[in-house]
């Protein structure tokens, strides 16, 4: 018998379930939309993540014909803010040929933790890392990732604080979770408090520093 890990961010079901948990589902969904369409190799998500279709929590229904496996199409129009989310990062990652490589990123990537050191230890919950995009013709990217449930301050550890603008932030509410091209939040400070569980994406010109 499998494992299965899971948490319903307590709160059993959708129905009657506090405007808090939804709003950590959220977060959650778009913390592993940035991480998957983050990571180098090919993109996959099944059909409704994208608007949290949810299989009333059954992971594994595939002797089931009825509505526990069919794709609720309402759901789309009942959570516009998290499809929004899952375009912008597809469009994110397409903007960016230095993500999608036909080999690891190697000496481009460096790893980085709150400060200047990753925290490598079993019950991490910590990372970040700058990947320069020089040698695929793209700008420099940093993420910061918290997955632990309170907030942490993370030191961003290259450039000038006046270089890094913030496209995502997962904590946010829905327009300023994602801010498109040309209206990313510019940096005032090489300092960033980050919410518990929530990922930060920035990015940095070419020529930033």
């Amino acid at each position: 018998m499998a494992e299965s890990h899971s948490w319903n961010c307590g709160w059993e079901g959708d129905e009657g379930a506090p405007p808090e948990v939804v709003k950590l589902r959220k977060q959650q969904i778009k913390n592993f939309c940035c991480l998957l369409f983050l990571s180098n190799g090919t993109p996959m998500f099944r059909a409704g993540d994208e608007f949290m279709h949810t299989q009333a929590g059954n992971n594994n229904p595939y002797n089931q014909d009825n509505a526990v496996g069919w794709v609720d199409w309402s759901r789309l129009h009942a959570n516009p803010d998290m499809f929004r989310f899952f375009k912008c990062m597809i469009a994110f990652r397409k903007a960016h040929p230095s993500l999608a490589r036909s080999r690891f990123w190697r000496e481009d990537v460096r790893w980085y933790g709150v400060g200047s050191e990753p925290d490598l230890a079993y019950d991490s919950r910590s990372l970040a890392f700058a990947l320069h995009g020089g040698s695929h013709q793209d700008i420099d990217l940093y993420v910061m990732i918290n997955a632990y449930w309170e907030e942490l301050t993370f030191q961003i550890q290259e450039g000038a604080m006046n270089a890094w603008r913030r496209v995502v932030d997962t904590s946010l509410e829905s327009p300023f979770d994602f801010l498109e091209p040309g209206n990313e939040s510019p940096f005032q400070s090489l300092h960033y408090r980050v919410a518990g569980r929530a990922v930060i994406i920035l990015v940095r010109d070419k020529d930033g520093g």
